[in-house]
């Protein structure tokens, strides 16, 4: 697995040792192999909001049956522009993760340069995604994107995820996998490769029998029909047709024409052979496009083009990858970085592993500096390696020690010349001088709330609060890093440790920051940032956000808590100040429920209170006697007959405009805070999914349109059952001040 991380302006952070292991394998027994990857400069773009809903059976079954290359890319909101790359070596398999501003949306458009600056991809697949996400936003704007007329390089496709979607809104083609076929097809190397990308991913036989749909929302520039595949219409390699659009017919352009087909028929046979004749394919082919290069580089109508030597420089190097693991070789480049009284000081191993039939030669090894346009020669004696053995040795690399501490993340880059069959190759080695510690920083929760401040006349601190920042880390990390943190006005941090070391064994450390706000604190919501600093040079940041808003609970409301499956619902009660103990599945069976004036059902908490099944005679005493059960959004696997009314989920796709709301003066939405529709249901502007449940007999306030209610009450005798399905926590999580509102409205009631 290869792991890259990218921050505009970071600097660089010197190692003890850093390694890059190039390993060329022949023919690989599972998945794509080289030589295909070599036919083949198809791309594929797979946009994902959540890691754990991406379609890995459709992923796998375009790269291997297709052997293009696939790029899968999220967008989450962070502090500034950062980007990180993993990928399955040699399997055309890449995930991008991206971190910006939520409110710079002109960050969307930095990253598709980024993410586009050497090619666009061929087909853009929108995979399921929450909408108003930064995902979902950024496939609006490639789709937006203007084709690049008489580019290389151009999107094709694009398709979206319909998988469950109402037919009557889908009127493209449409695609269908059959995401259980596929997923057995491939089960081996999702188990293998996916656990490279994501260190939680555990492989499970799939139980569903889904199809997958994706539809076509569109085409730009294919030839033909676009057929029932998401590449067909596209040409594998677009050497040929690139060569035919650009050269006008007669002798030249057949020679240049031959040539390509020259490459894409040698490469064609190695992949249908085996032993020496695939090998001997191999580089016939190899051969064939070096040629073609050269003659490309000389013909002026050619050599201008921009775009034509990348992409002709990225075919050979592809190529070449394929011919070095049939030849059998192992490049090996080590950086040591050894401490002395002079400072450092740097060393370079050099080892090749010859593991194929005949012998290769090592011709030279050179060394290019990054600050210079120099090469170094390390050593120019040829020597020949036989089969099964191996060469190793270290060079001394005199480096300036500035060189070493230089605040820019460049790469030392070592490369070495092998001829194999009188043809010679290069390979390179860039090792990178730093590499970034794999450390974290976040805020727990990443929001808040405070009440107002006091109205005095100087500006005095008036309220003290409490804020929890992790650090996490691998286990094998250990050294000294120092915190930082960025308040908005009228915030001030209290004294907190800022300067931590971290020890080998542990895999966390949490900070805990007083902060105190005055009367210069700004209304609205404001951002607080905290960075992790090593040496001095940030390696990781987060930015939670914060406001002013009232939310008071009676003193006199003990809230008995069953925590949601987040866990965010105990932070919100903290931060309100409320009074409230968690409760135990022992508590619904022995204890004595009169102590709380008020049962708060987080989504998904009866799945941790088994007892709450058996209870419905306790529970309905409880609540003749005036006691108050509030029901928050629940999943479809809420229990028949747990409650002493009529309770079932009904969860929907709703818009705020589609919600009737019957009781307008509804005690709810007016005490103690006067709750504005418009301001509280803004976050249903777009369409969105919602935990409705129908509840009988109830007094409902807002219903959906299928008549299942959002918000109600039902009263049995002195108590009542409120239900809200309003995605609460979540809205109180972005600091909707009305949905805090509601909050204090529904504990109070």
């Amino acid at each position: 697995m290869s792991l890259k991380r990218h921050r505009p302006n970071s600097y660089a952070v010197p190692c003890l040792i850093l390694t890059l292991v190039a390993v060329f394998a022949s023919g690989s027994t599972s998945g794509v192999g080289l030589i295909d990857q070599a036919l083949t400069d198809l791309q594929v773009l797979y946009l994902f909001d959540n890691p754990r809903t991406i379609d890995w059976p459709t992923l796998y079954y375009l790269n291997d049956t297709y052997a293009c290359h696939v790029d899968l890319l999220t967008v989450t909101s962070g502090n500034g522009f950062y980007y990180q790359t993993r990928d399955v070596p040699d399997k055309g398999i890449a995930v991008h993760r991206f971190e910006i501003k939520t409110n710079d949306q002109s960050l969307l458009d930095s990253l598709i340069d980024v993410q586009f600056r050497s090619r666009r991809p061929d087909v853009v697949i929108v995979g399921s995604t929450e909408p108003g996400s930064l995902v979902q936003r950024l496939g609006e704007r490639i789709l937006r994107l203007a084709p690049q007329t008489g580019s290389i390089y151009a999107i094709r496709k694009v398709y979206r995820d319909v998988t469950n979607v109402a037919d009557s809104t889908v009127t493209g083609p449409v695609v269908t996998i059959q995401r259980r076929e596929m997923y057995d097809r491939f089960a081996d190397r999702i188990r293998l490769e996916v656990s490279q990308l994501y260190d939680w991913f555990q492989s499970e036989p799939l139980a569903e029998t889904r199809l997958m749909r994706y539809e076509m929302i569109r085409e730009h520039g294919t030839s033909g029909n676009s057929g029932p595949d998401f590449l067909s219409g596209l040409e594998p390699l677009r050497l040929l047709p690139l060569l035919d659009t650009l050269l006008a017919g007669g002798a030249v352009k057949e020679s240049f024409v031959n040539r390509a087909r020259l490459f894409q028929t040698f490469f064609d046979a190695a992949r249908r052979t085996v032993g020496a004749k695939r090998v001997d394919n191999a580089m016939a082919g190899h051969k064939a496009l070096l040629a073609l290069s050269d003659q490309i580089a000389s013909e002026p109508t050619l050599s201008g083009l921009p775009e034509l030597k990348p992409y002709l420089e990225d075919l050979a190097a592809r190529a070449q990858k394929a011919v070095l693991g049939e030849i059998g070789m192992n490049w090996e480049g080590t950086i040591l970085l050894r401490d002395s009284p002079h400072g450092p000081k740097l060393k370079f191993r050099a080892s090749l592993s010859v593991y194929g039939p005949q012998p290769i030669e090592l011709s030279y090894i050179r060394f290019r500096p990054y600050w210079d346009t120099t090469e170094i020669i390390l050593d120019s004696i040829s020597r020949k390696i036989a089969p099964h053995q191996s060469f190793v040795r270290e060079y001394l690399v005199d480096i300036e020690r500035t060189r070493l501490e230089a605040t820019m993340p460049e790469s030392l880059v070592f490369a070495a010349e092998v001829v194999y069959g009188s043809v010679p190759m290069t390979v390179f080695s860039s090792i990178p001088i730093w590499e970034r510690p794999e450390l974290q920083i976040e805020f727990q929760p990443d929001f808040f709330f405070v009440p107002p401040v006091a109205k005095i006349e100087v500006d005095r601190v008036v309220s003290a609060m409490n804020w929890k920042a992790v650090i996490t880390k691998p286990r094998y990390y250990h050294g000294t890093v120092t915190l930082n943190l960025e308040t908005p006005r009228g915030l001030f941090a209290g004294a907190y440790k800022q300067t931590w070391e971290l020890d080998k064994d542990r895999i966390s450390e949490t900070v805990r920051i007083p902060f105190s706000v005055s009367n210069l604190f700004e209304l609205g919501i404001q951002p607080q940032t905290i960075t992790l600093a090593v040496d001095g040079r940030v390696v990781a940041t987060d930015t939670a956000i914060i406001r002013i808003a009232a939310c008071e609970i009676d003193d006199k409301v003990a809230v008995g808590l069953m925590p949601d499956t987040t866990g965010i619902l105990e932070d919100i009660l903290r931060m309100a100040g409320a009074n409230y103990r968690p409760l135990t599945d022992r508590t619904y069976q022995t204890g004595d429920l009169d102590a709380y004036t008020v049962i708060l059902v987080g989504s998904g908490a009866l799945r941790q209170f088994p007892s709450f099944r058996t209870i419905t005679g306790r529970l309905e005493e409880y609540l003749r006697h005036g006691g108050s059960l509030v029901v928050l959004g629940q999943p479809s696997d809420w229990p028949e007959g747990a409650l002493p009314v009529s309770f079932v989920p009904s969860a929907e796709q709703v818009a705020a405009l589609e919600l009737l709301n019957r009781i307008p003066e509804a005690r709810l939405l007016s005490a103690p805070y006067v709750i504005s529709d418009n301001n509280l249901l803004a976050w249903l502007q777009m369409r969105r999914k919602v935990a409705a449940a129908v509840v009988s007999p109830a007094e409902a306030v807002y219903v959906t349109p299928t008549g299942a209610t959002l918000l109600s009450v039902t009263r049995l005798d002195e108590g009542q059952i409120i239900f809200c399905g309003l995605p609460l926590v979540e809205m109180i999580s972005q600091l909707n001040i009305e949905a805090i509102h509601l909050l204090a409205n529904i504990l109070n009631y």
